[in-house]
């Protein structure tokens, strides 16, 4: 092998590990780990809205440089320890989600009741569907045992505002288009998806 190969061959070599070293500092700096659970629904919202909601949760999180833990073994944890089961109207007490964070390792534990309302009404000369997806989020630091974290927020599926380009950039699916009839999975969608972002926004913006 010549000198120039030799020279070429470990120029390339060191690009490649600047490279490499570029794209790792480019991704999200490590927040610390934390699980998405319990989401509790009332009887509204169909399945697929739902499965949105818990989706735009992880999403955010994940975005802002949190690592997850799988919010199935966080159910399986809180039946094996047999803590009371959280309802719409009765959510989950501080001390329970701090002893789920210690058993399952993770420092935030992301505890939301979600609701929806989806209605028509009449606009100009027709029906318009409309939803309105409401979040009680509150986060608990299991390291301390204290809640570091709340938010009451509501996303409706119409909105059309400049805010909702700090929501957009908050997701990691895109935001729902805005439809104006039809089914009403894709407005509960829309509007679940702004809800968690007003929800989590403070606390992916501010969290060290």
């Amino acid at each position: 092998m010549s000198n120039i190969f030799k020279i070429q061959v470990t120029s390339v070599a060191t690009l490649f590990v600047f490279g490499s070293a570029t794209i790792a500092l480019a991704q999200p700096a490590d927040r610390g780990s934390a699980v998405v659970y319990p989401t509790v629904f009332d009887q509204s919202g169909t399945k697929t809205s739902r499965a949105a909601a818990e989706t735009a949760l992880n999403d955010i999180l994940k975005k802002g440089g949190f690592k997850l833990q799988d919010s199935q073994v966080a159910a399986r944890v809180w039946k094996a320890k047999g803590m009371r089961t959280p309802t719409s109207t009765r959510p989950p007490s501080t001390s329970d989600l701090t002893e789920l964070g210690k058993a399952i390792g993770v420092r935030y534990v992301v505890a939301t009741t979600v609701s929806f309302h989806t209605r028509s009404i009449w606009v100009n000369l027709g029906p318009k569907t409309v939803s309105t997806c409401s979040f009680v989020t509150t986060i608990v630091d299991s390291k301390t045992g204290k809640v570091v974290h709340e938010a009451d927020t509501e996303g409706r599926s119409d909105e059309k505002s400049d805010t909702l380009k700090v929501v957009g950039s908050l997701l990691v699916t895109p935001l729902v288009s805005a439809v104006s009839g039809g089914p009403k999975t894709p407005h509960e969608t829309r509007a679940a998806q702004i809800a968690a972002a007003r929800a989590l926004e403070k606390f992916v913006t501010v969290t060290n």
